[in-house]
């Protein structure tokens, strides 16, 4: 079960429970009113008596207010805000096509370059899924990419570059990274830096709520974490929030 939180000047002053369904998604919502003093002792028992509420309703992760003053109070309570990395990740090969197709570059020409610590599903499928559409596709990862290579060429008939050089790299149209890499320029003209912290620079792959849902939500809600529990619970496609997005 996913929570919500609400919390603002409307809300009740004591911490409440309620169901709240969102485009098909049911969530435990948590509402909380805002106080004067939020680092006051009524401020922070309440915050301590909401977390504890999530908790013992089976919740372990939820979507948080952006102005939210307790992050980090309900994390050491256990009860964490929604991960937006397997979303990106996920959006990540058919934004790049998409932004690749807009800026005019083609199939046969376009360098698309993925690059991971390992050869892992996330990574493997990025590269797949831009094999099947562009000529050269580079793809740096330690260990184990011989054997995945070898397979898409037996399937599908295609081809990847292996061990890149950083130059390479760096020349490519679009770049997107699994992990961080200290030996890249990082500004090629396409982007992604899909890893925790790398959603702060240039390479931020920013999720976009669908228009009718983000009306729906408090201001404060942190959309993009939205979206991402709407996608886990099955209430959002990728095609749903790609529509959003370039």
């Amino acid at each position: 079960m996913l929570g919500y939180i609400i919390y603002g000047d409307g809300a009740a002053k004591r911490p409440a429970l309620w169901d709240r369904q969102i485009s098909g998604g049911t969530f435990v919502a948590l509402e909380m009113g805002r106080h004067p003093r939020p680092n006051g002792l009524v401020a922070l028992y309440r915050a301590r008596q909401g977390a504890r509420m999530l908790r013992e309703a089976g919740v372990r992760s939820a979507v948080f207010p952006v102005d939210f003053p307790y992050t980090a109070l309900f994390i050491r309570q256990g009860i964490l805000p929604i991960d937006t990395l397997p979303l990106r990740r996920t959006l990540a090969a058919p934004l790049a096509r998409r932004r690749l197709e807009s800026g005019g570059y083609q199939p046969t020409q376009a360098v698309v370059a993925v690059s991971g610590e390992r050869p892992v599903r996330e990574v493997t499928e990025c590269a797949k899924a831009l094999a099947l559409n562009y000529r050269y596709v580079l793809l740096s990862v330690k260990g184990g990419a011989e054997l995945f290579s070898r397979n898409l060429r037996r399937e599908y008939g295609i081809s990847l570059v292996l061990e890149p050089s950083p130059d390479q790299l760096n020349r490519a149209d679009a770049l997107i990274l699994f992990s961080p890499r200290t030996d890249l320029t990082l500004d090629n003209p396409i982007l992604y830096t899909l890893y925790p912290g790398g959603e702060a620079g240039r390479g931020r792959l920013a999720l976009c709520l669908p228009a009718a849902l983000a009306e729906q939500t408090e201001t404060n809600c942190d959309r993009e974490q939205l979206a991402a529990a709407l996608y886990a619970m099955g209430a959002l496609t990728a095609e749903n929030l790609l529509s959003e997005m370039l």
